[in-house]
């Protein structure tokens, strides 16, 4: 058996072997990217709140947010509080990260 702090690997039989290995991301293969917010949703939210919840059909994190975005980190929780105050967004723990997701209120305000 060899393995270091994130693979292990573990040799069975001459003809067996098993890497283990944490996954990255949460499905980042899957992801089309970030389609631009309707116009409609721009007037109503302003362009930078209605960008990121476009982005959020897929949730994220506030740096993965940044990134997608092309913001500084320190601009997306000031966008996000005034999302979620208006129940447009909401957040959940995973581990050490705190994840943003749409609610129904804003899954519907983007249209679907």
């Amino acid at each position: 058996m060899l393995g270091c702090p994130h693979v292990l690997v573990k040799r069975r039989t001459s003809t067996q072997t098993t890497v283990r290995y944490p996954a990255r991301g949460r499905g980042a293969l899957w992801t089309a990217g970030t389609r631009p917010p309707s116009e409609g949703t721009v007037r109503l939210l302003g362009r930078p709140r209605a960008a990121l919840l476009e982005a959020l059909r897929s949730p994220a994190t506030t740096t993965e947010l940044a990134r997608a975005l092309g913001v500084t980190p320190s601009a997306v929780p000031q966008h996000l509080a005034v999302l979620r105050e208006n129940g447009l967004v909401d957040r959940e723990r995973s581990g050490r990260q705190v994840l943003y997701l749409v609610t129904a209120l804003g899954t519907s305000l983007l249209g679907g």
